[in-house]
């Protein structure tokens, strides 16, 4: 987990900041969504039994604006609603890239702020609760798109 923060840090930037300096954004951001895939895979969270503020709300819009502006290309997507179903006429339903990122962007985001003001048990428990519960999907599905998209 000791780079957990660093990866946040660095792929919520594209969520706050309108114009993020890089030579090759989407390189970039494919390697952050596996840093942070990695890293909730070596989670092993505890429950931390103290009480919290809550967390702020992050506003969705902004964050959306922000990173429509850093990745101007994200787009809708085609995909297999259950890919282990094996059927003539398989269900499919539409994705939204820019929605994928923006969600992610959006739990880091609450993730680092209780790195920062709460405690590390847990940012990381919240951080495998919102991952399982929300996040992970995204993630993969946002990985995908961008393997399809640019080979």
């Amino acid at each position: 987990m000791s780079r957990l923060k660093t990866f946040i840090t660095e792929i919520t930037e594209f969520g706050i900041n309108s114009n993020v300096d890089s030579d090759n954004k989407i390189q970039d951001l494919r390697k952050l969504l596996v840093g942070i895939y990695l890293e909730y895979l070596n989670v092993k969270p505890e429950f931390d039994k103290k009480d919290y503020p809550d967390q702020p709300e992050f506003d969705y819009n902004k964050i959306k604006e922000n990173v429509k502006s850093n990745f101007p290309d994200l787009d809708w997507y085609s995909m297999v609603l259950d890919s282990n179903k094996m059927e003539p006429n398989i269900e499919t339903g539409i994705g939204d890239a820019l929605d994928d990122l923006t969600d992610i962007i959006k739990d880091l985001l609450a993730i680092k702020w209780r790195m920062e003001n709460t405690s590390k048990i847990d940012a990381f428990w919240h951080f495998e609760f919102s991952m399982r519960t929300h996040s992970e999907q995204h993630l993969v599905d946002l990985l995908k798109y961008i393997k399809e998209k640019n080979g």
